[in-house]
């Protein structure tokens, strides 16, 4: 099937590694040019390497207002039109309720809420700019289910379904579609390092990275990106305002 990507330019947020990354790299396979960012220059060097010509990069920490604000300048400097978004940032640490502070609070809302936020407000004027402009938000199978000892990273997640939610509505008019990823334990790096972090915050809690429901293993990163790169793509022209989980089964709930 021709997902209709190529030559689109598509923006994608923590994409140096990890999840991110693999979104890239499907989306580079398909033809479309990719904007990719993170905190480390050197991760993005060797990450654009390794896509070729049809990537960039560019600086940004999605915690600091300025940076995303400087993000879009530089992407608006690159092409005068964005036909996707793909918002990736990353999660806060594990903890328990009793332990976590309003100082970890507030971090974890400008990480995972407030770098939504803003990254679509001010991608918005390049994605009105394109015959066929997609948004992603990249959450968890945690707005689902939640996961053990990772309060922070279950209650905003959920924040940011109820943004698409909402946004769907709003720009749909506009022909802007909205949508969230849903992943449950994909094999990257950040996945087993968390997992390690977790164990020892709490020795009865952990990330599920074992066998799940529909393959017998947990997915890899190809198994990511490839459903991202069809919802961000002209092909998934009829979805919008919808979460999809990308688990092999893991969730078992009806609704």
């Amino acid at each position: 099937m021709d997902l209709q990507l190529k030559d689109k330019t598509i923006l994608i947020t923590g994409a140096s590694k990890g999840l991110g990354y693999s979104v890239a790299r499907i989306l580079v396979q398909e033809g479309a040019h990719v904007i990719i960012c993170s905190r480390s220059e050197e991760a993005l060097k060797k990450a654009t390497n390794t896509l070729g010509d049809k990537s960039r990069y560019i600086i940004a920490d999605l915690t600091k207002s300025e940076d995303i604000h400087n993000l879009l300048r530089q992407v608006k400097e690159i092409t005068p039109k964005l036909d996707g978004l793909f918002v990736n940032a990353g999660g806060p640490p594990p903890g328990r309720f009793i332990d976590i502070t309003d100082d970890d609070w507030k971090s974890a809302i400008e990480l995972v809420l407030m770098s939504t936020v803003r990254l679509t407000r001010n991608a918005l004027p390049l994605l009105r700019k394109s015959e066929s402009p997609s948004i992603l938000y990249n959450t968890s199978s945690s707005v689902k289910q939640p996961t053990e000892n990772y309060l922070l990273a279950n209650s905003l997640r959920l924040a940011v379904i109820g943004m698409m939610r909402t946004l769907a509505d709003e720009l749909g008019p506009e022909g802007i579609r909205v949508n969230a990823v849903c992943p449950g334990a994909i094999q990257t790096r950040g996945v087993l390092d968390l997992s390690a972090i977790s164990k020892s915050a709490n020795s009865t809690a952990k990330i599920d990275t074992k066998p799940v429901k529909a393959h017998g293993r947990a997915g890899n990163p190809d198994e990511f990106g490839k459903p991202c790169a069809f919802l961000l793509s002209p092909a998934a022209s009829y979805i919008h305002g919808t979460m999809l989980l990308v688990d092999g089964g893991l969730y078992r709930g009806m609704m």
